[in-house]
């Protein structure tokens, strides 16, 4: 089970998803581990989240966001913060060549549907 397999007491996770059903499926899938959650629904919110909460450990950030794409955010965010690990999430995959924005340097990509024994060995590798 998730929650006996991982344990981020202590630590907190941005997820940065406009879509509710999106991110209520992460939430349902994270809050086993104990994970302290936050949200943010646009670009613009994620980059201050990020920016301005120095205790976020880990971002997941959706590519299509209003206001800011995730792209755009992330680049922000480096800015600022540029050891915060970052893991792109998003159903556009096939459109989108992450490898081919070095500028991003997301730290991992994770593709909707999501993979959710995947999804949590990546961040499990960033919350340790």
């Amino acid at each position: 089970m998730i929650d006996e397999e991982y344990n981020w007491k202590g630590k907190k996770i941005l997820i940065t998803e406009d879509e509710e059903i999106n991110y209520l499926f992460l939430e349902r899938v994270l809050s086993p581990t104990n994970v302290t959650i936050e949200r943010a629904c646009n670009g613009r919110e994620a980059i201050d989240m990020a920016v301005g909460d120095s205790e976020i450990d880990l971002v997941l950030m959706d590519i299509r966001m209003p206001e800011i794409n995730g792209i755009d955010a992330t680049i922000e965010i480096r800015k600022q913060r540029p050891n915060l690990p970052v893991i792109a999430h998003t159903c556009y995959d096939t459109d989108l060549n992450l490898s081919s924005l070095p500028e991003v340097k997301f730290d991992g990509f994770i593709s909707k549907p999501v993979n959710i024994s995947k999804m949590m060995r990546l961040i499990d590798k960033y919350m340790k």
